[in-house]
């Protein structure tokens, strides 16, 4: 997926709920559900981790430029506010690994749009530099 049609994607994915499946406990245990993610995301996460885009050091980065390795909107916001391609790349690769440690971290991702102004951010200082 390129990374104008990711970034039109996640704008429209912005604000919408992703479907969860959900767990029918008739066995007598509870299972908890998972997110429905469509195959454009899944595009996505594949093609951007095998990019020049994806940080694998993320962590370090993240800490030189004093953002704590976290998903929330704080740390979002600090990111966007540095407003660096490298920065807004690290915290793609955040989330991007975040999911396989906490199921819902692509779908908080996309309904919060910080996969959209990550690489709207990503995609403008790109253009600058160029």
């Amino acid at each position: 997926m390129a990374r104008q049609e990711a970034e039109k994607y996640f704008q429209q994915m912005t604000g919408k709920k992703v479907a969860w499946t959900i767990s029918q406990p008739e066995d007598g245990l509870v299972r908890a559900g998972y997110p429905q993610y469509d195959q454009e995301l899944l595009d996505f996460v594949r093609c951007f981790r095998d990019s020049p885009s994806y940080d694998q050091q993320y962590r370090k980065t993240l800490r030189h430029f004093h953002i704590k390795p976290k998903l929330n909107g704080v740390t979002v916001s600090q990111a966007l506010l540095i407003n660096n391609t490298r920065v807004a790349n690290a915290m793609l690769s955040l989330i991007v690994d975040g999911e396989d440690l906490q199921r819902g971290t692509w779908a908080r991702a996309m309904q919060e749009g910080y996969f959209y102004q990550l690489l709207k951010l990503a995609a403008e200082d790109e253009k600058v530099k160029g």
